[in-house]
Protein backbone atom coordinates (compact mmCIF):
# COMPACT_ATOMS: atom_id res chain seq x y z
CA UNK A 1 0.00 0.00 0.00
CA UNK A 2 1.51 3.54 -1.24
CA UNK A 3 1.40 5.37 2.84
CA UNK A 4 2.28 8.77 0.63
CA UNK A 5 -1.27 9.22 -1.19
CA UNK A 6 -3.03 9.11 2.23
CA UNK A 7 -3.99 12.85 3.65
CA UNK A 8 -3.14 13.65 6.53
CA UNK A 9 -6.23 13.79 9.35
CA UNK A 10 -3.82 16.25 11.95
CA UNK A 11 -5.77 19.13 12.38
CA UNK A 12 -3.73 22.37 10.85
CA UNK A 13 -2.73 25.71 12.66
CA UNK A 14 -5.74 27.81 10.81
CA UNK A 15 -8.48 25.53 12.38
CA UNK A 16 -6.91 25.59 15.95
CA UNK A 17 -6.81 29.26 15.97
CA UNK A 18 -10.61 29.75 13.91
CA UNK A 19 -11.83 27.62 17.23
CA UNK A 20 -9.93 29.61 19.56
CA UNK A 21 -11.31 32.81 18.43
CA UNK A 22 -14.81 30.92 17.93
CA UNK A 23 -14.46 30.09 21.82
CA UNK A 24 -13.61 33.93 22.48
CA UNK A 25 -16.20 35.62 20.81
CA UNK A 26 -18.57 33.05 22.40
CA UNK A 27 -17.02 34.49 26.28
CA UNK A 28 -17.21 38.44 24.99
CA UNK A 29 -20.87 37.63 24.22
CA UNK A 30 -21.65 36.12 27.61
CA UNK A 31 -19.81 38.50 29.72
CA UNK A 32 -21.02 41.20 28.10
CA UNK A 33 -25.31 39.99 28.37
CA UNK A 34 -24.12 39.41 31.99
CA UNK A 35 -23.27 42.69 32.56
CA UNK A 36 -26.28 44.59 30.53
CA UNK A 37 -28.16 42.09 32.62
CA UNK A 38 -27.30 43.41 35.61
CA UNK A 39 -27.01 46.99 34.63
CA UNK A 40 -30.72 46.82 34.07
CA UNK A 41 -31.57 44.98 37.10
CA UNK A 42 -29.58 47.62 39.36
CA UNK A 43 -31.33 50.62 36.83
CA UNK A 44 -34.43 49.35 38.15
CA UNK A 45 -33.66 49.04 41.74
CA UNK A 46 -33.76 52.93 42.22
CA UNK A 47 -34.61 55.38 45.38
CA UNK A 48 -36.65 58.48 45.49
CA UNK A 49 -35.50 61.29 46.83
CA UNK A 50 -35.90 65.14 47.29
CA UNK A 51 -34.54 67.16 44.57
CA UNK A 52 -34.73 71.19 43.29
CA UNK A 53 -37.53 72.20 40.73
CA UNK A 54 -37.66 75.94 40.54
CA UNK A 55 -36.01 77.63 38.09
CA UNK A 56 -33.03 79.58 39.63
CA UNK A 57 -32.58 77.15 42.29
CA UNK A 58 -33.59 78.02 45.93
CA UNK A 59 -32.01 80.98 47.44
CA UNK A 60 -30.13 81.57 50.85
CA UNK A 61 -32.16 81.40 54.00
CA UNK A 62 -35.61 80.77 51.77
CA UNK A 63 -38.16 78.74 53.22
CA UNK A 64 -39.07 75.62 51.44
CA UNK A 65 -42.17 75.07 50.34
CA UNK A 66 -43.54 71.98 48.22
CA UNK A 67 -43.50 74.02 44.32
CA UNK A 68 -40.18 74.26 44.68
CA UNK A 69 -39.18 70.75 45.09
CA UNK A 70 -39.90 67.12 43.28
CA UNK A 71 -39.88 63.54 43.89
CA UNK A 72 -36.55 62.01 41.61
CA UNK A 73 -35.29 58.54 41.25
CA UNK A 74 -31.53 57.69 41.48
CA UNK A 75 -29.99 54.32 41.64
CA UNK A 76 -29.67 52.56 44.91
CA UNK A 77 -25.71 52.53 44.36
CA UNK A 78 -25.84 56.24 43.88
CA UNK A 79 -27.86 56.87 47.27
CA UNK A 80 -26.23 58.38 50.29
CA UNK A 81 -27.67 58.36 54.03
CA UNK A 82 -27.19 62.22 54.07
CA UNK A 83 -29.98 62.86 50.95
CA UNK A 84 -33.29 63.70 52.18
CA UNK A 85 -36.16 61.04 51.26
CA UNK A 86 -39.41 61.50 48.81
CA UNK A 87 -41.01 60.78 51.98
CA UNK A 88 -39.54 63.49 53.91
CA UNK A 89 -40.70 66.08 52.02
CA UNK A 90 -43.60 67.30 54.93
CA UNK A 91 -40.33 67.15 56.98
CA UNK A 92 -38.67 69.62 55.20
CA UNK A 93 -41.42 72.16 53.74
CA UNK A 94 -41.06 74.92 55.99
CA UNK A 95 -37.11 74.64 56.92
CA UNK A 96 -35.08 76.78 55.79
CA UNK A 97 -31.90 76.81 53.22
CA UNK A 98 -28.60 77.74 54.79
CA UNK A 99 -27.34 78.84 51.38
CA UNK A 100 -28.07 79.28 47.24
CA UNK A 101 -29.07 75.80 46.49
CA UNK A 102 -28.96 75.01 42.34
CA UNK A 103 -32.00 73.86 40.10
CA UNK A 104 -31.86 70.38 39.65
CA UNK A 105 -29.63 69.59 42.77
CA UNK A 106 -30.71 66.89 45.06
CA UNK A 107 -31.33 67.98 48.94
CA UNK A 108 -29.12 66.95 51.49
CA UNK A 109 -29.71 67.00 55.25
CA UNK A 110 -27.00 69.78 55.73
CA UNK A 111 -28.40 71.81 53.44
CA UNK A 112 -31.27 72.71 55.55
CA UNK A 113 -31.75 74.33 59.16
CA UNK A 114 -35.03 74.58 60.95
CA UNK A 115 -33.90 77.89 62.72
CA UNK A 116 -35.08 81.46 61.43
CA UNK A 117 -31.69 83.29 60.07
CA UNK A 118 -31.35 86.54 61.98
CA UNK A 119 -30.44 89.57 60.81
CA UNK A 120 -27.89 91.08 61.94
CA UNK A 121 -27.17 88.23 63.92
CA UNK A 122 -24.05 89.35 65.59
CA UNK A 123 -26.02 91.29 67.88
CA UNK A 124 -27.44 88.29 69.29
CA UNK A 125 -24.04 87.08 70.43
CA UNK A 126 -22.86 90.56 71.61
CA UNK A 127 -21.52 90.29 74.90
CA UNK A 128 -23.89 91.94 77.86
CA UNK A 129 -21.09 93.81 78.87
CA UNK A 130 -20.26 95.44 75.15
CA UNK A 131 -21.42 98.64 73.61
CA UNK A 132 -22.32 99.41 69.78
CA UNK A 133 -21.50 102.78 68.59
CA UNK A 134 -22.37 104.20 65.29
CA UNK A 135 -19.28 106.53 64.29
CA UNK A 136 -19.47 108.50 60.79
CA UNK A 137 -16.68 109.13 59.32
CA UNK A 138 -15.25 109.76 55.69
CA UNK A 139 -14.24 106.12 54.19
CA UNK A 140 -11.99 107.48 51.43
CA UNK A 141 -9.89 108.23 54.39
CA UNK A 142 -10.12 105.30 56.57
CA UNK A 143 -9.00 102.09 54.10
CA UNK A 144 -11.87 102.77 51.37
CA UNK A 145 -13.28 99.86 50.45
CA UNK A 146 -10.35 98.32 52.37
CA UNK A 147 -11.79 98.11 55.70
CA UNK A 148 -14.32 95.24 56.46
CA UNK A 149 -17.24 93.82 58.82
CA UNK A 150 -14.42 92.67 61.68
CA UNK A 151 -11.29 94.46 61.25
CA UNK A 152 -9.93 96.09 63.83
CA UNK A 153 -8.69 99.97 64.23
CA UNK A 154 -7.42 102.61 66.00
CA UNK A 155 -8.96 106.22 66.45
CA UNK A 156 -6.94 109.33 67.67
CA UNK A 157 -8.86 112.43 68.05
CA UNK A 158 -7.28 116.09 67.44
CA UNK A 159 -9.12 118.70 69.15
CA UNK A 160 -8.01 122.29 69.89
CA UNK A 161 -7.70 123.75 73.41
CA UNK A 162 -6.80 127.22 74.59
CA UNK A 163 -3.41 128.24 74.03
CA UNK A 164 -1.41 130.52 76.16
CA UNK A 165 -2.98 133.42 77.84
CA UNK A 166 -6.73 131.86 77.18
CA UNK A 167 -9.13 130.44 79.66
CA UNK A 168 -7.31 127.84 82.21
CA UNK A 169 -10.49 126.24 83.62
CA UNK A 170 -12.15 125.07 80.23
CA UNK A 171 -11.67 124.05 76.48
CA UNK A 172 -14.28 126.38 75.40
CA UNK A 173 -12.83 129.99 76.88
CA UNK A 174 -12.05 132.26 74.64
CA UNK A 175 -8.47 133.38 73.85
CA UNK A 176 -6.29 135.03 71.60
CA UNK A 177 -5.13 131.67 70.33
CA UNK A 178 -5.84 128.02 70.71
CA UNK A 179 -3.24 124.73 70.56
CA UNK A 180 -4.14 121.25 68.79
CA UNK A 181 -3.73 118.33 71.03
CA UNK A 182 -4.07 114.06 69.85
CA UNK A 183 -5.37 111.62 71.85
CA UNK A 184 -5.78 108.19 71.40
CA UNK A 185 -9.52 107.10 71.86
CA UNK A 186 -9.60 103.94 71.14
CA UNK A 187 -6.00 102.06 71.26
CA UNK A 188 -7.86 98.99 69.74
CA UNK A 189 -11.53 98.68 68.67
CA UNK A 190 -13.82 95.94 66.42
CA UNK A 191 -15.75 96.98 63.38
CA UNK A 192 -19.10 94.81 63.56
CA UNK A 193 -20.38 96.52 60.60
CA UNK A 194 -20.59 99.44 58.48
CA UNK A 195 -23.76 101.32 57.38
CA UNK A 196 -24.05 102.77 53.72
CA UNK A 197 -25.20 106.24 52.84
CA UNK A 198 -29.38 104.61 53.66
CA UNK A 199 -27.82 103.67 57.25
CA UNK A 200 -28.39 100.48 56.25
CA UNK A 201 -26.09 96.91 57.54
CA UNK A 202 -23.43 96.38 54.58
CA UNK A 203 -23.08 92.90 55.77
CA UNK A 204 -26.80 92.46 55.26
CA UNK A 205 -26.29 93.51 51.97
CA UNK A 206 -23.57 90.65 51.08
CA UNK A 207 -25.72 88.73 52.60
CA UNK A 208 -29.22 89.10 50.51
CA UNK A 209 -27.11 89.24 47.61
CA UNK A 210 -25.50 85.42 47.90
CA UNK A 211 -29.36 84.42 48.57
CA UNK A 212 -29.53 85.17 44.61
CA UNK A 213 -28.92 82.57 42.07
CA UNK A 214 -25.27 82.87 40.19
CA UNK A 215 -26.99 84.54 37.09
CA UNK A 216 -28.78 87.14 38.90
CA UNK A 217 -25.97 87.65 41.63
CA UNK A 218 -23.64 88.92 38.69
CA UNK A 219 -26.31 91.22 37.24
CA UNK A 220 -26.82 93.19 40.75
CA UNK A 221 -23.64 93.22 41.37
CA UNK A 222 -22.46 94.95 38.20
CA UNK A 223 -24.86 97.19 38.67
CA UNK A 224 -24.44 100.99 40.10
CA UNK A 225 -27.20 100.72 42.72
CA UNK A 226 -25.58 97.89 44.31
CA UNK A 227 -21.91 99.81 44.46
CA UNK A 228 -23.46 102.62 46.21
CA UNK A 229 -25.21 100.40 48.43
CA UNK A 230 -21.50 99.00 49.27
CA UNK A 231 -19.78 102.24 50.15
CA UNK A 232 -19.60 102.64 53.92
CA UNK A 233 -20.79 105.87 55.74
CA UNK A 234 -20.63 104.85 58.92
CA UNK A 235 -18.66 102.90 61.30
CA UNK A 236 -20.66 100.02 64.41
CA UNK A 237 -17.89 99.77 66.75
CA UNK A 238 -17.85 97.12 69.37
CA UNK A 239 -16.59 98.77 72.48
CA UNK A 240 -16.46 98.20 76.48
CA UNK A 241 -18.28 100.90 78.88
CA UNK A 242 -14.93 102.62 79.41
CA UNK A 243 -14.09 102.96 75.98
CA UNK A 244 -17.82 104.29 74.84
CA UNK A 245 -17.40 106.47 78.47
CA UNK A 246 -14.39 107.67 76.61
CA UNK A 247 -15.93 108.76 73.71
CA UNK A 248 -18.45 110.65 75.15
CA UNK A 249 -16.00 112.94 76.67
CA UNK A 250 -14.74 114.00 73.08
CA UNK A 251 -18.04 113.76 71.29
CA UNK A 252 -19.39 116.98 72.18
CA UNK A 253 -16.03 119.28 71.47
CA UNK A 254 -16.07 121.31 68.18
CA UNK A 255 -13.26 121.37 65.58
CA UNK A 256 -12.61 117.64 66.77
CA UNK A 257 -11.15 115.42 63.71
CA UNK A 258 -10.78 111.91 63.59
CA UNK A 259 -8.04 109.62 62.22
CA UNK A 260 -8.60 106.02 61.38
CA UNK A 261 -6.19 103.38 61.01
CA UNK A 262 -6.51 99.83 60.06
CA UNK A 263 -4.80 97.07 62.42
CA UNK A 264 -3.70 93.63 61.49
CA UNK A 265 -6.16 90.97 60.24
CA UNK A 266 -3.94 88.44 61.98
CA UNK A 267 -6.93 86.54 64.30
CA UNK A 268 -9.44 88.65 62.93
CA UNK A 269 -12.50 87.18 61.51
CA UNK A 270 -13.16 89.65 58.36
CA UNK A 271 -16.03 89.20 55.56
CA UNK A 272 -13.58 89.13 53.33
CA UNK A 273 -12.59 86.08 54.61
CA UNK A 274 -15.99 84.72 54.17
CA UNK A 275 -16.70 86.26 50.97
CA UNK A 276 -13.51 85.94 49.27
CA UNK A 277 -15.16 85.13 45.67
CA UNK A 278 -17.99 88.08 46.30
CA UNK A 279 -15.46 90.45 47.09
CA UNK A 280 -13.04 89.94 44.27
CA UNK A 281 -15.79 90.47 41.75
CA UNK A 282 -16.89 93.72 43.98
CA UNK A 283 -13.43 94.93 43.65
CA UNK A 284 -13.19 94.54 39.99
CA UNK A 285 -16.07 96.00 39.28
CA UNK A 286 -15.25 99.15 41.59
CA UNK A 287 -12.46 99.28 39.29
CA UNK A 288 -13.93 99.91 36.31
CA UNK A 289 -16.58 101.78 37.71
CA UNK A 290 -13.40 104.38 38.88
CA UNK A 291 -11.41 104.01 35.46
CA UNK A 292 -14.90 105.25 33.13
Amino acid sequence: MDLSTVKSVSPNRNTFKKIMAVLFSLTVIAVSFYVITNANKAAKDTVDVLRVKQDGGIPAYAVLTEKQLEKYAIIKKEYTSDMLMADDLSQVIGKFSKYYIRNNSVLYEDQLTEEKPLKNEWLYKLDEKKEVLTLPYNYLEAGGDILMPGDRVRIRVSYEVDGPGGNPNGIYGVSQGKITKTEILFDSIEVKDLLNANSHSIYEVYKEVLKLSEDKRQSVMKSENFLKNIQPRALLLEGSKEQIDNYAKYKGLESKSLLITILSRINSDVIVDQLPTLQKEVESWIDKQNAR
